[in-house]
């Protein structure tokens, strides 16, 4: 497939982190921009919604299944747009999760105590940016950011492996980069950073993570770098995949893991 090309001269949006991830994928992700909702998202959009302040957008759908080919999912979807649309399951799972956070003292006590979901805009270099994080503390000379995260497990030491997978570090040296230059707050560095992690299956555990400042020099270098190879790509208006040319399947035959039981088998 050609590199998708697009017009150098045409305006460019803000750049947001949402967006901005699909480049650890490829430029080509990036210039496509879409990204299937999975269950696992719909359920965190929706736990967002239920405890930042937009209950509201959640609705839950009874008519059966989710299929664009049936009549009453077409006219619920029609009924209902911009709202986060759940089915009693999902529906069971988020009330699950709010009920788990709402009885973490620490994590109500961080998600409570500031500024919920409120768009910012900021510039790096020449590059337009903008976010939307969970929870801004503005606080004299300085700000606390907390992010609400859910994930499939919340527990130490394999939190840390999701986390990075999903560039959450990124994400959140992103919006405190993006806090310390906005003018939509008074001046002043983001000196604390949480991450509230809540997991979406049973029984729905919290663990309250602060953010080092390793882990936000990792993400600031990340984001750094996709921000670069992005400014490459809309300068020439080429957003390669992943290669051009040919790439050899290595197979390595000491280690493949596969056992067959006899040759029919293979």
């Amino acid at each position: 497939m050609p590199p998708k090309t697009t017009s150098p001269s045409k305006p460019l949006d803000p750049v947001r982190f949402s967006r901005l991830k699909f480049m650890a994928e490829s430029p080509a992700h990036y210039a496509d921009g879409v990204a299937d909702e999975t269950t696992a998202m719909r359920k965190g959009s929706a736990t967002h919604a239920y405890l930042l302040g937009g209950e509201s957008k959640v609705v839950v759908y009874e008519g059966g299944a989710r299929n664009a080919k049936f009549k009453a999912w077409q006219e619920f979807k029609a009924e209902h747009p911009g709202k986060h649309i759940l089915i009693p399951s999902e529906l069971a799972a988020v009330e699950g999760m709010r009920r788990s956070i709402e009885a973490h003292p620490r994590a109500m006590e961080l998600l409570d105590d500031g500024v919920q979901e409120t768009r910012i805009e900021w510039t790096l270099g020449a590059r337009r940016c903008a976010g939307t994080p969970d929870v801004v503390k503005p606080i004299p000379g300085r700000k606390r950011l907390v992010e609400l995260k859910t994930c499939m497990t919340s527990k130490p030491g394999r939190f840390e492996w999701q986390a990075r997978n999903m560039f959450y570090h990124a994400q959140v040296a992103w919006y405190a980069d993006g806090l310390a230059r906005t003018m939509a707050y008074t001046p002043g560095a983001v000196d604390e950073v949480y991450v509230v992690a809540v997991e979406q299956k049973r029984p729905y555990l919290v663990t309250v993570y602060p953010v080092t400042p390793s882990v936000l020099r990792a993400g600031r270098k990340q984001y750094q770098l996709w921000l670069a190879e992005l400014a490459v790509c809309e300068q020439t208006g080429v957003f390669p995949g992943y290669a051009q040319g040919d790439v050899d399947w290595v197979w390595d035959e000491t280690g493949d893991g596969l056992e067959w039981e006899d040759e029919a088998a293979a």
